[in-house]
C-alpha cells in the first residue's frame, strides 16, 4: 500500500523586522489549520560559509517557537546564502504557498509593500501572500470576509481553490466579487452586466457545492477593479485576486492591490498547480466556461 504523499510546505520568508514576524504569524497559522509543514527561510548575502552547522540566531529560534505555539507541527528553517527574491522564486516550485511581508527598509513613500513583495508577487508559479494591517507596526485583520476577486476566466479557478482554502482554515465567510465598469462608462451594456453576474454566480455556487459549512455571497461593483477592490479592502481579512505573467513595471490590478490595499494579498498564478487547494481533485469548470466579461 503507497503512502500518502506529503504535504507541500507553507514557506515564508523571515528577517528581524516586525513585518516579517506579523508573516510568521500568518503563515504558521495556515499551516496549522491545514496540516502542512512550514519553512522559515532567511537569506543572507554574507557570513558564515557553513551555514547549515551554524546556531540560530536568538530571533530566529523566537519565530520557531511562535510557530510551534501556533500548532505547526513540523516547522523547520533554512539560513542560505543569496538574493531573497531569487531563493523563494526558486522555493516556489516545491510549496503550497509563499509568504511574505511587506514593510520595511524596501518601502517607500505612498505604497505599503517592499521590494521583495514586489519581486515574488505575480512572478512565481505557486500562491503568494503578502501580509501586513493597515500601517507598519499593525498586524493583520482577523475579522471580515475572504474575497476572491474573479477578474478573467484564466485566474478564476485557481482564486476560488484558494479562497476557499484561506476560509477553510480561518473559519471566515467567503466573498465572491468582479468589478466592472461603472453605469457612465463607456462600453458598458446589458450584456455585460449580466456575464458579470453569471461569473459571480457561478463562483458562489462552486464554493456552495464544495464546502457547504462556508457562508458565502457574491456582488458585482461597478467601479474599476483596482480601485473597487481596494475600497473592499478596508473590511476584508484577505483579497486573492489572479495574476498573469507580466513585466514588472505592468500596472495590474494585482500590483495596485499589493502596494496599496490595507490587508493581506494573496496573489494567485494563471494556471493553478496540480496541488490546488480544495480537497476535491474537480476544478472549478463550471467558473472556466463562464463567458467573457470585457
Amino acid at each position: 500500500m503507497s503512502s500518502a504523499p506529503r504535504p507541500l510546505p507553507v514557506v515564508v520568508g523571515v528577517d528581524e523586522s516586525a513585518s516579517a514576524r506579523d508573516a510568521l504569524h500568518w503563515a504558521a497559522e495556515l499551516a496549522a489549520a491545514i496540516g502542512a509543514p512550514l519553512v522559515l527561510l532567511h537569506a543572507q548575502l554574507h557570513g558564515s560559509a557553513d551555514l547549515a552547522s551554524a546556531p540560530l540566531p536568538p530571533y530566529m529560534r523566537e519565530l520557531v517557537a511562535d510557530a510551534e505555539r501556533c500548532g505547526v507541527a513540523r516547522a523547520s528553517v533554512e539560513i542560505v546564502h543569496g538574493n531573497t527574491v531569487d531563493l523563494l522564486h526558486t522555493r516556489a516550485r516545491h510549496a503550497r504557498l509563499l509568504v511574505v511581508g511587506s514593510y520595511g527598509d524596501g518601502a517607500w513613500s505612498g505604497t505599503l509593500v517592499g521590494h521583495i513583495a514586489l519581486g515574488l508577487a505575480g512572478r512565481v508559479g505557486c500562491p503568494v501572500a503578502v501580509v501586513r494591517g493597515t500601517s507598519p507596526g499593525v498586524p493583520p485583520a482577523r475579522g471580515g470576509p475572504v474575497v476572491a476577486a474573479l477578474e478573467d476566466l484564466g485566474t478564476g479557478p485557481g482564486v476560488l481553490d484558494t479562497a476557499l482554502l484561506l476560509a477553510r482554515a480561518s473559519g471566515a465567510s467567503v466573498l465572491v466579487v468582479h468589478c466592472a465598469p461603472g453605469p457612465t462608462s463607456s462600453g458598458t451594456s446589458s450584456a455585460d452586466d449580466d456575464a458579470a453576474r453569471r461569473l459571480v454566480d457561478r463562483g458562489v455556487q462552486w464554493i456552495t457545492d464544495q464546502a457547504p459549512e462556508v457562508a458565502v455571497a457574491g456582488e458585482v461593483v461597478e467601479d474599476g477593479a483596482g480601485q473597487g477592490l481596494v475600497d473592499l479592502a478596508t473590511a476584508a481579512r484577505v483579497i486573492v485576486v489572479g495574476h498573469h505573467l507580466q513585466p514588472v513595471s505592468t500596472r495590474s490590478t494585482m500590483r495596485r492591490l499589493v502596494e496599496f490595499a490595507p490587508c493581506p494579498i494573496v496573489a494567485v498564478p494563471a494556471q493553478p498547480a496540480v496541488h490546488a487547494a480544495v480537497d476535491s481533485d474537480r476544478a472549478p469548470a463550471d467558473v472556466a466556461s463562464a463567458p467573457p466579461t470585457r
